[in-house]
């Protein structure tokens, strides 16, 4: 087997897990759309690479908790964060994955407890109202004041709902969502969208919700028993890590820090955020976002020496940075972090590897040309807090049948 060290073989690597197919990976991934998120197939392949059945692997930046899935498939222990609520409630779900029975138990509890209620919908804002037939708002109503995200199946339950409240329809007039057929997969301003509804001649469907989560249920391909793998909180990187954190030790944290204020993931989530009860302003002021390369650096800075609390001494960690565009040129984050961060904290590190993304997989392609936009590049920066070599490759079998059934508990 071959072992990649430093400068030896890194360009090798990306192949590795670009040459599956894109549509590889188990259901419960697209349970809802996210922004910069890296593909399961990377997920995959680093916690087959560096951590063993049992080993703890954290994601301090979670998103819609791709590794947090990767990490519970392969029979690791997985423990995710984020600052951001929505972020939270898709990886809570990935890591204490309910029973397909006991899911359909509480949509059958939510569906009669529905047809004796009584629902207003008159104080409802006006840019949500315009996306839902009075029918099917008031069914979401309900759920939202009925479902506890604390709960593991009401947990579930809200991230199911957060994927279907906006989509396209088909040409054929079928709807994958409950809304108006939306421009992208996630919202545009409402103001755009109250205009693409007019030029389109749209008109809000009724559905019925309950129905339809029952039908995207079958399609996910759930444990027959509950899956705890970890768990999920909500948490600022840049604040001390919790004290039982840092005494778990994780072998691998694996994560994708904000870049150069390339997304404002609160304003482009207002629909979702609407039914967590959320303030898009308010959550976009919690999280990382900003042009300022120093004040980047800065906030790595903070972050990678919290990281270096919980990390295993044995350890890795791999931040995926991308690339991002400074006027006429691209800017190599990923080095700008190593050379004026990470050099001076002590860090061991491996190597950069550069992964090229395909144009067309990149959300912030819809961006005109500003600072900070994102560019095809993901790099790759993986360390070690003190000198160690790594492991053998062993390469992940991409054909395999991706089920909990041929999983570890």
């Amino acid at each position: 087997m071959d072992t990649f060290e430093s400068g030896h073989g890194f360009e090798d690597l990306p192949p590795e897990w670009r040459s599956v197919s894109r549509r590889w990976g188990h259901s419960l991934h697209s349970l809802c759309s996210y922004f910069a998120m890296f593909p399961p197939q990377l997920a995959r392949f680093f916690v087959n690479w560096l951590t063993e059945p049992g080993d703890a692997v954290y994601d301090p930046f979670s998103g819609r908790g791709t590794l947090a899935l990767e990490a519970t498939l392969q029979g690791r222990r997985s423990f995710s964060s984020d600052a951001n609520p929505l972020a939270v409630v898709l990886s809570r779900a990935k890591t204490r994955i309910p029973s397909q029975r006991a899911l359909l138990k509480r949509l059958a509890e939510l569906r009669n407890g529905y047809a004796s209620a009584s629902i207003c919908i008159d104080d409802e804002p006006p840019h949500i109202a315009m996306l839902y037939s009075d029918a099917t708002l008031m069914q979401l109503v309900w759920l939202k004041s009925q479902l506890d995200p604390r709960d593991d199946v009401d947990c579930f339950w809200i991230a199911t709902i957060l994927g279907m409240l906006h989509a396209n329809h088909e040409k054929s007039g079928a709807t994958r969502g409950f809304s108006i057929s939306m421009p992208n997969t996630f919202a545009m301003a409402p103001g755009y969208v109250a205009r693409y509804i007019k030029e389109h001649g749209l008109e809000r469907p009724t559905v019925d919700v309950f129905a339809m989560l029952e039908q995207r249920l079958g399609r996910l391909n759930l444990p027959t028993a509950k899956r705890v793998s970890g768990r999920t909180w909500l948490h600022d990187a840049t604040a001390p890590p919790p004290a039982w954190l840092v005494r778990e030790r994780p072998k691998m944290i694996f994560t994708s820090p904000p870049y150069l204020q390339v997304i404002k993931y609160g304003k482009y989530n207002w629909v979702r955020l609407w039914f967590l009860g959320e303030q898009p302003s308010e959550v976009d002021q919690r999280l990382m976002a900003s042009a300022s390369l120093q004040r980047y650096l800065a906030f790595m800075e903070v972050v990678s020496k919290n990281l270096r609390q919980v990390v295993a001494e044995d350890g890795y960690v791999c931040f995926v940075i991308g690339d991002v565009r400074r006027g006429e040129a691209d800017l190599n984050l990923a080095q700008a972090v190593w050379d004026n961060v990470l050099r001076a904290q002590g860090w061991h590190l491996h190597g950069i590897i550069a992964d090229e993304i395909p144009q067309q997989r990149k959300v912030s392609r819809i961006w005109k040309h500003n600072s900070g936009r994102a560019t095809k590049v993901d790099r790759l920066l993986l360390l070690s807090p003190t000198p160690r070599g790594l492991p053998d490759i062993v390469k992940p079998s991409w054909d395999a049948h991706r089920t909990f059934a041929d999983t570890r508990t």
